[in-house]
């Protein structure tokens, strides 16, 4: 039945009638559940969907989704191409099919829709790349959906993300924990960030980690819906979805740097240098506070920033010990020369990766 199906289409040249085909096609691919498909008839049949895939209406489309987008039964290449469609036929394959390629995950993360990156969102077993790209570019949904996602593996540079979030947004700061209440190994790497000094932890997760409080700490917040404001243990968080974004949209060294010194927060800075070049922050701090250029420059040539990073950390550093801005631009041209003649990636020595 199957191959005179097949015979049937490749004789067939209406565009009508062979969605009309595709469709019984699919129905019947899609019904044999006593005979699993082998490779080859697998490639095969998804090979012939592909090649008339422009032909076919919207209504072959959908039974496409429908019957196959959750299969294993469908190859990447088809996956990936209904991963494409719009969002209502595409929705289905983005969040459930296991046979959509980490390629097009990671394009759908980067370029995606907020609704496609929501639906990436929502996936069992991302990678912690992918991850990072949809927290530096999503909007707050999908940072929420990704804390609720106890499938998706939150690296140790996402919490960093994540708490600089929690520092204004109360809703990011009950997703976190949430997300320790029930998430043993994201509570023990959130404790190990903390238990570093971490300045960007907000004093009420802190508190709520050594009590053994979260608990409370996630009800508090869950239970302030409605109210622009919420006061947590006298810290005051903004309902609205801060303007907080990561810088370029990556969860980068260079790009966390960028964001911490947009925030005016130097004393974060510091400490995420520091961990970078394995010394203490009181090191880096009075390295900074110096008059030397060249060991400014030293340090910060350590941790692999670039040379656009490096004037920006220049211009923050001025700012902060009000010094004149005149030589930065002759400094930063010194160091993306003295960068470009290393030309190669310092090992990253951090006691914690960032």
């Amino acid at each position: 039945m199957l191959r005179d199906s097949l015979e049937e289409l490749a004789r067939i040249k209406e565009p009508e009638a062979r969605s009309r085909l595709i469709r019984a096609l699919v129905a019947e691919y899609a019904r044999s559940e006593d005979h699993e498909p082998t490779e080859i008839e697998k490639e095969l049949f998804c090979k012939i969907v592909l090649s008339v895939f422009e032909q076919l209406d919207r209504g072959a489309r959908y039974e496409l989704v429908v019957r196959l987008a959750k299969t294993d039964r469908i190859t990447s290449e088809l996956a990936d191409r209904l991963a494409q469609e719009d969002f209502e036929l595409s929705e289905p394959v983005i969040e459930s099919s296991p046979m959509v390629s980490a390629k097009a995950l990671e394009y759908l993360a980067r370029h995606g829709s907020d609704r496609h990156k929501l639906a990436v969102a929502h996936r069992p077993g991302l990678s912690e790349e992918i991850i990072d790209t949809l927290i530096a570019r999503g909007q707050r949904p999908v940072v929420h959906t990704l804390l609720a996602n106890e499938n998706a593996p939150i690296s140790i540079r996402a919490i960093l993300a994540l708490l600089i979030f929690a520092n204004t947004e109360a809703e990011v700061l009950g997703g976190l924990a949430r997300r320790a209440l029930n998430d043993q190994d994201f509570r023990s790497t959130l404790t190990m960030v903390i238990d570093n000094d971490c300045p960007l932890a907000p004093p009420p997760l802190k508190r709520a980690l050594e009590n053994d409080d979260l608990e409370r700490l996630a009800k508090n917040v869950s239970e302030s819906t409605g109210v622009d404001e919420i006061e947590i243990d006298g810290h005051v968080y903004s309902r609205h979805e801060a303007s907080v974004q990561i810088a370029s949209g990556e969860l980068s060294f260079d790009s966390m740097l960028l964001t911490l010194f947009e925030q005016k927060r130097v004393d974060a800075a510091v400490w995420l240098i520091s961990r970078k070049v394995n010394l203490e922050s009181d090191v880096v701090l009075d390295t900074f506070r110096s008059d030397s250029d060249a060991a400014v420059m030293m340090l910060m040539l350590r941790t692999g920033i670039n040379d656009t990073t490096y004037r920006d950390f220049l211009k923050a550093r001025c700012n902060w010990l009000e010094r004149s801005t005149r030589n930065i631009h002759d400094l930063a041209r010194r160091y993306k020369l003295e960068f470009q003649k290393r030309n190669y990636a310092q090992p990253d020595a951090a006691k914690m990766p960032v």
